[in-house]
């Protein structure tokens, strides 16, 4: 839809969609945004300051992430914030269960990041898309339907067993 969208087409957000993006232009009023900012900024260790870094990113994914790239990988207020986290990062290597879904080409949890979580998360299993570039892949909230994730997810949230291997879904 937004692809359309930048195409100049005419699109009708579907209600998921639009109560998003209302809300993101609508002003911060109960703080929640500015409270996610300064959690997330304060639990992560420091980023580059050189806004050239940023620009270079976009520039190397603008090809396979022309939309939600330049937006997530843009400069952010964590850039020049000006307090250190207070604590070392917490290092989890456990065997709890969990299901990560995802795609190869989320912008906002990386691919290579949501494996080596994986991997340090022994109990977990991946569901991944496969060449799909978007933040959200269950149950069509952002994009359309696939069904290999949703049957997966599905039957996990059913049953409360994890899949018995890793499971690879195709756009």
């Amino acid at each position: 839809m937004l692809v359309s969208a930048a195409h100049g087409d005419k699109v009708t957000p579907t209600p998921v969609l639009d109560q998003f993006l209302t809300g993101l232009a609508a002003p911060d009023a109960d703080g929640a945004f500015a409270v996610q900012t300064a959690v997330a900024c304060a639990d992560r260790a420091a980023t580059s300051r050189d806004p050239e870094t940023y620009y270079r990113d976009i520039e190397a994914h603008r090809a396979d992430d022309p939309l939600f790239g330049p937006l997530t990988r843009t400069v952010t207020p964590c850039t020049f914030w000006p307090v250190a986290p207070a604590e070392p990062p917490v290092e989890v290597h456990n065997d709890v269960p969990l299901l990560m879904v995802g795609d190869t080409g989320d912008p906002a949890a990386v691919y290579e990041r949501r494996l080596a979580a994986n991997r340090d998360l022994r109990g977990s299993r991946p569901v991944t898309l496969r060449g799909a570039f978007r933040h959200t892949v269950y149950a069509g909230l952002f994009a359309p339907r696939n069904q290999c994730v949703d049957d997966a997810v599905d039957d996990c949230l059913r049953t409360g067993v994890l899949p018995s291997a890793d499971i690879t879904c195709r756009k």
